[in-house]
Parts: C-alpha cells; sequence; structure tokens
C-alpha cells in the first residue's frame, strides 16, 4: 500500500492563503461601508454648500420673494454630483415659492441645520438637503414665518459613483492578494530550500558514512531536526560498535575451545587403541564441549539482552508479578546443582507476595546466573542463602554465599564481558553471567550492587528494585 505523505509546502500554504484572504474580505467589507458612508457625506457637503449659497442670495424685500443666484453655480454643482440639480425656495404656507416645487418635504420638522433624505421625483430617486431659516426682513411677514430650501439631486449617479468607487478597491485588493500570494509562495520555497538541500546532502552521503551532520547555514527552526539526526547516528554507531564488540568476542571466545576440541579428537583418534587414555581424552571432550554450549547460550543471551537495552524494544512489555514465587521457582531448578556440592541452600522470602514491576523471564535469567555464579565458585559444603528483603521504597533480591568474596577492583570491574575475578581462574567459566545480570538490571529499571564482607568470606550480590504501586 503506497503510503501517502503531507507536503509541508502544501500545508503552510493552505493555512496562510485562506487565512488572509479571509482577512482580506473582512477589511474590504469594512473598508466598503467606511467607503461608502465617506462618498455620501462628501456629496451631502455639496447639497450643504448649495444650500448656504442659496440662503445668503435670498431677497424679502417689499413682502416678495426673489433669488440672485449665478446659472454658473448650478451648472458646477451638476457638474460636481454628475446629475441633475433640483432646488425649491418656499415659505412654510406654499403661498410664496421659487424653482421646483414638487421637490417632497421631508417628515420630520425643519431646523435652522441641513438635514439629509432620500425621497422620490417623478419616478426617480433623488437625495435631498433641507433647511429652514428666518427671513432677513420679517415687517412683511407674519411672525416665526420661516423659509424653506431645499437642493436635490438624482441618487443614481451617487451610487454609479459609489459602485465605480468599490470596484476599483476591489480589484486594487485582488491585485495586491494575488502579489502577496506570490510573495508567500515564494518566501515558503525560499525558506524550505535549506531543508531540501539537507535532504539531497543526506541521501548523497555513502551508506556507511555515519559521521555528524554539519549545522552551518542551516536554519534555527531545523536545528532541532539535525540534532535529532546526529544523535539517532550516535546511538546507531554505538550500537553497531557493539555489535562488532559482540562478533569479535565471540569468535575470540570460540575460536579457542574448538580448536582444542578439533585436537582432541585427532588425538583420540591415534588412541583407539589405548582405552584408558581414549577414555580421559574424551572425557576432556565432553566438558570442553559442555563448556563452549555454555558460553554460547551465554553469548546469545546476552546479545538478546543488549538488543533490548538498546532499542528500548516493546516486543516485552513491563507487568506486575509476584517477585516471591518467581523467585522459589528459580531456587528449587537449580537445587539439583547445589546438592552435588552438598551446599547448604537456604531460601529466606516472605509468606505473601510481593509486586514489582518488570520483564519475568529477565529477572528470572538474572537470578540464574546469580546462584549458578554462586554454587560454582564457592567451594563444597558452603552456604549459599537467596533472600528478599523490602524497605520503604525499593525491594531486594540477593544472593549471599560465605565463598572468598571479591576485591575492592573487581567488583569495580563486575559486569564487563568476560572479565572474571582471581576465584573464577580456576573455574570453568566464561565471564558472561554478570554482564548479563547487569544489563537485565538497567531494562528492568534496577540497580544491581556488590558487597564483599571483609571480616569474614563472603559475597552478597543484589537487585533492587522500585516498589510497584
Amino acid at each position: 500500500m503506497k503510503q501517502h505523505y503531507t507536503s509541508l509546502k502544501s500545508t503552510l500554504l493552505w493555512l496562510l492563503i485562506p487565512i488572509f484572504i479571509a482577512i482580506t474580505i473582512v477589511f474590504l467589507l469594512v473598508s466598503t461601508q467606511e467607503l461608502k458612508t465617506q462618498i455620501n457625506q462628501a456629496f451631502d457637503r455639496t447639497l450643504a454648500g448649495a444650500l448656504r449659497s442659496i440662503e445668503v442670495n435670498i431677497h424679502t424685500d417689499h413682502g416678495g420673494l426673489s433669488m440672485e443666484q449665478p446659472f454658473y453655480l448650478f451648472e458646477f454643482l451638476a457638474l460636481t454630483t454628475q446629475s441633475p440639480v433640483y432646488f425649491r425656495v418656499a415659505t412654510e404656507d406654499g403661498l410664496t415659492e421659487l424653482g421646483y416645487a414638487a421637490i417632497p418635504l421631508p417628515e420630520q420638522a425643519l431646523q435652522d441645520k441641513p438635514i439629509f433624505y432620500n425621497s422620490t421625483y417623478f419616478g426617480e430617486s433623488i437625495r435631498v438637503a433641507a433647511i429652514a431659516i428666518y427671513p432677513k426682513n420679517t415687517l412683511h411677514y407674519a411672525p416665526d414665518t420661516k423659509l424653506i430650501i431645499q437642493v436635490a439631486e438624482l441618487s443614481s449617479a451617487r451610487q454609479d459613483f459609489i459602485k465605480k468607487m468599490l470596484w476599483q478597491t476591489l480589484i486594487k485588493d485582488i491585485v495586491i492578494l494575488i502579489i502577496l500570494a506570490i510573495i508567500i509562495w515564494v518566501g515558503i520555497l525560499m525558506a524550505l530550500k535549506p531543508l531540501k538541500k539537507l535532504s539531497h546532502k543526506i541521501n548523497a552521503r555513502h551508506e556507511n558514512d555515519l559521521s555528524p551532520i554539519l549545522a552551518d547555514h542551516i536554519p534555527q527552526e531545523i536545528q532541532p531536526l539535525v540534532n535529532a539526526l546526529n544523535l539517532h547516528m550516535e546511538r546507531y554507531t554505538q550500537k553497531s560498535q557493539r555489535q562488532r564488540q559482540f562478533l569479535d568476542d565471540a569468535s575470540h571466545q570460540l575460536r579457542t575451545p574448538l580448536a582444542v576440541l578439533n585436537t582432541q579428537i585427532s588425538y583420540a583418534q591415534s588412541l583407539i587403541s589405548q582405552e584408558h587414555e581414549l577414555n580421559d581424552v574424551l572425557t576432556a571432550m565432553q566438558k570442553k564441549i559442555s563448556t563452549t554450549i555454555n558460553l554460547t547460550n551465554q553469548l546469545l543471551t546476552l546479545a538478546k539482552v543488549q538488543d533490548l537495552a538498546d532499542n528500548h524494544t516493546t516486543y516485552f512489555t513491563h507487568e506486575v508479578f509476584d517477585l516471591t514465587l518467581l523467585t522459589r521457582h528459580t531456587v528449587n531448578e537449580l537445587l539439583p546443582l547445589a546438592r552435588q556440592k552438598r551446599i547448604d541452600y537456604g531460601l529466606d522470602i516472605p509468606d505473601t507476595p510481593i509486586y514489582i514491576t518488570g520483564i519475568p523471564w529477565l529477572i528470572k535469567e538474572a537470578l540464574s546466573n546469580l546462584i549458578h555464579n554462586a554454587i560454582q565458585y564457592t567451594p563444597q559444603e558452603s552456604h549459599i542463602t537467596i533472600a528478599i528483603r523490602t524497605t520503604l521504597n525499593t525491594v531486594e533480591l540477593c544472593v549471599e554465599d560465605n565463598g572468598i568474596g571479591m576485591s575492592t577492583q573487581e567488583i569495580e570491574e563486575a559486569g564487563k564481558r568476560f572479565q572474571r575475578g582471581q576465584a573464577a581462574q580456576t573455574q570453568q567459566g566464561s565471564g558472561l553471567g554478570l554482564a548479563i545480570v547487569k544489563t537485565i538490571a538497567e531494562i528492568n529499571h534496577a540497580t544491581l550492587t556488590f558487597v564483599s564482607r571483609p571480616t569474614y568470606q563472603g559475597l552478597k550480590v543484589s537487585l533492587h528494585f522500585p516498589i510497584s504501586c
């Protein structure tokens, strides 16, 4: 099944451009409303100016009504508004008036300040400005008589102008949007260019080149990725080195016993007629084969637990289990081996279950190695005790014996592969047991400790586990 990969470039574009478009639309709506308001205010101010101009030129001498309004003013007003201009000057009673008599009056009362309203004039929409003023000469008029001045223009011209301005604004915003989209596109491509160069650089590497990636000219945001890659390659390099070391160790440790076996077999073939000597040779061969089998098993076990430790594997999940039950079973399995050396083989564990978290089969392998070492490296009729003790925060699983113990230097080097103490030099062994135990302890979040008691012979090896909640 083909795996689908998400493009970082597409993600950024689909994230940034729609957001920018939405913001642009919101600003366009707001600016459109403001533009309409400003245009209407500008046109209304023109009508208000016409009102004041007519007001200045009205005469009411001798009770009549006249206006000396220059023709060019209306011509200028029509040119400004791009529409025909209508005006009306009349008394409130309507008995005297000038201009276009059919211009409608507003619903509200007129004051000495201009008001603006929409209406119709012979079936056409108009915008009207109106004001009510007192005559300059009131001798020939009744008290409180007012003159009404109205100036009107067609609304269509104003709306056409607003549409024209809105289209210009819209086109300008669209052009800006396209330019900014291109800038965003180019900016993203330029920003991702170092990442693309880095990927080409890594792809061009030799398969065995695990050297760190140089962080020169790399953006700060990519630096954590480079650091993570370098850390991963360093871990892989260390793992490869351990694997090579394991192969070297296995090759070195297996080559010698196998060569000895080959020599002994050749010698045995020459002693067919000497039955007693042949039996001795075959017995030695059997011991050597047993030692080699044990070494091979321990090498495989060490490789397996080391792989678990290196890869933080989830093949075997940690679980809560009863440590006392596991300890009892393990001790019973090795009882025949202890009886062969007539060892005082004791078990000191609580009667109640003690639960810890870990991988049971690994902990059993570690305990088996510790007990086997104690049996192997203590003399006959010795004492070995396997105990479980609890403290406030930990559970201690320990194996104690009364052998010759270990020196301080031997304790410091305990857990290294093929490292054997002075007492072990006279015994058959591989020096891998404690290395296996140490690795298992790390996997199970436990601590491995050694205590050699100087006052009397003996060694105490302990695994300290955190108590499960």
